[in-house]
């Protein structure tokens, strides 16, 4: 009879042993879902930053649906942070949500067939345990079923009460209110998504403008945006391997080049800055001027051209802007390349001949990843696919500048820079966006035809001097890309004086550097921190 409590009590301790051990598998599976952060910022403040954020969130494991479905969340939520980090090596910000809203099946396959193998590898390395970490949730929830355990979970609801009060009682907003807790993992995917639902209020947007203080300085005006070219493989920039831009030495006498440095490293953070001139981490509520309004203002006829994808729940602000703020605006459809854009250009220089001046966009496609698919067969002339990529743009800039050269009686300007660079493959593998300093540096053109440079000899010598010292001793760029909304806004007859500042700003008696930079100078790190000191609206 003595032998019976003790064989009833032998299953209960095993199961209460077995069950302290359990908790530290669930805190310890809990707490990897909070991990991508570590795996984008490895450092100490970031792995504090998880363990708070564990800690805040764990009221979730008071219900068992609500610990399900916020174990699936973060799951999804986790795979969404590294997979645009090792995009573009940004936290998701108010540009993720374009890029996934409006971002084409095409698009977004051409993405992910791009990836690095590492990077890859490195999302897999958290995201199969994590999987593992929601279905052991899954099984175990509700988790938090102790009074201390229970008390704590209800203490973290608390906490985020009194933070909503505060919110509420001081005016801040929701943006604001998630802005003051950002550190906690993963609101900062809630306040992009504000931030970007805040800015699509504001896009249609237009504020009152003055005309131009003084006469255009052409009559007609292309202004070209290239995508993922990076100034280190522009052969008349320096690069010693194949002659990528062989196409636009016969134009040299009325070409001026240089590399300049880009506010971002992705479209939706570049191509704003370039058609506003100004930093666009924010949208104003009364909205913005871009050089399309310009140009209006100024009598142009304003079209875009653009072979960039505009399919998707959600337009960004440049898609929107090139849509409204143009009297002519055409998109391509997915999957042409970028010679799809020459016969509009004929046309729409066919229709200059009655006399009105234009200011025509062309959007290009680049060479965007994959970069192998950005170019007809006839290009594929070397083996590295990026130069032929280049190569091809360039041949499509000297048939456009040939058109524009035609034009009789017309004073005729191109302008054309890269929204942003590239990865180099010796950095992760393949071509992609990144962070390098690779990915920032780009190539800025201008060419003039005769009766410009003839009729504003003083501005474009001074544009060839800025092009001359574009480079410091150490080989940093004094120029960014805000240079070529400048050069832009003074062909409307705006005056802003882009070329004048340029000079008197940048060119140092100290001399001038090699370009491209060397290997010494041009590793594999992080280049963001050198951009935000040289350019005024760099956006991390």
């Amino acid at each position: 009879m003595n032998m019976r409590p003790h064989a009833t009590l032998a299953p209960l301790n095993a199961r209460h042993s077995a069950s302290r051990g359990g908790g530290w598998v669930t805190a310890l599976a809990w707490l990897w879902l909070f991990l991508p952060l570590v795996w984008m910022w490895p450092s100490s403040r970031t792995l504090g930053d998880v363990a708070l954020s564990a800690l805040l969130w764990c009221g979730c494991l008071l219900w068992r649906p609500l610990t399900r479905v916020a174990a699936w969340v973060l799951v999804l939520v986790g795979a969404c942070y590294l997979g645009y980090f090792y995009a573009v090596r940004s936290a998701p910000d108010e540009f993720f949500w374009y890029s996934v809203l409006g971002a084409s099946t095409t698009e977004a396959w051409e993405y992910a067939s791009s990836y690095r193998l590492q990077d890859l590898a490195s999302l897999l390395c958290w995201l199969l345990p994590a999987v593992a970490a929601a279905v052991h949730l899954w099984r175990r929830a509700p988790l938090l079923t102790g009074r201390l355990l229970r008390g704590v979970g209800w203490a973290s609801w608390l906490v985020w009460g009194v933070l909503a009060t505060t919110g509420v009682a001081k005016g801040y907003g929701l943006e604001g209110t998630l802005r003051r807790v950002d550190r906690v993992y993963p609101m900062t995917l809630g306040e992009s998504y504000a931030r970007y639902a805040h800015a699509a209020e504001s896009i249609y947007r237009i504020p009152p403008m003055a005309p131009p203080a003084a006469a255009p300085m052409a009559d007609v005006v292309v202004m070209v945006i290239g995508e993922s070219a990076s100034a280190q493989r522009w052969s008349l920039l320096g690069y010693q391997g194949n002659d990528t831009n062989a196409a636009l030495r016969p134009w040299r006498d009325g070409l001026v080049t240089l590399p300049v440095t880009a506010n971002g490293n992705n479209t939706g953070k570049t191509v704003p800055v370039l058609l506003t001139g100004q930093r666009m981490a924010e949208m104003p509520e009364s909205g913005v001027v871009t050089v399309l309004d310009q140009g209006r203002s100024a009598g142009f006829r304003v079209e875009t051209l653009s072979n960039q994808s505009a399919s998707g729940m959600s337009l960004s602000f440049a898609h929107a802007a090139f849509r409204q703020r143009s009297d002519r605006f055409v998109n391509l459809q997915d999957g042409l390349q970028d010679g799809a854009l020459t016969e509009l250009l004929a046309s729409s220089l066919q229709q200059q001949a009655a006399g009105q001046p234009a200011l025509i966009t062309l959007h290009m496609y680049g060479s965007h990843p994959r970069v192998n698919k950005r170019y007809p067969p006839e290009f594929a002339k070397w083996e590295d696919p990026y130069d032929n990529s280049i190569a091809y743009s360039s041949s499509l800039l000297a048939d456009w500048i040939s058109r524009l050269d035609a034009l009789p009686g017309v004073r005729a300007a191109l302008v054309y820079v890269s929204d942003h660079g590239q990865n180099f493959p010796q950095c992760g593998g393949s071509y992609t966006h990144g962070s390098t300093r690779s990915a920032y540096e780009v190539p800025l053109l201008v060419w003039g035809n005769a009766a410009l440079r003839q009729q504003q000899p003083q501005w474009w010598g001074q544009l060839q001097k800025v092009a001359a010292h574009a480079v410091a001793p150490d080989g940093s760029l004094r120029q960014t890309n805000l240079l070529y909304t400048g050069v832009v806004q003074d062909l409307l007859g705006y005056q802003v004086h882009a070329v004048d500042k340029g000079t008197a700003s940048h060119v140092s008696p100290a001399g001038d550097g090699p370009y491209p930079p060397t290997a010494a100078h041009n590793g594999c790190d992080d280049w963001f921190a050198q951009v935000a000191q040289q350019h005024p609206a760099a956006t991390p």
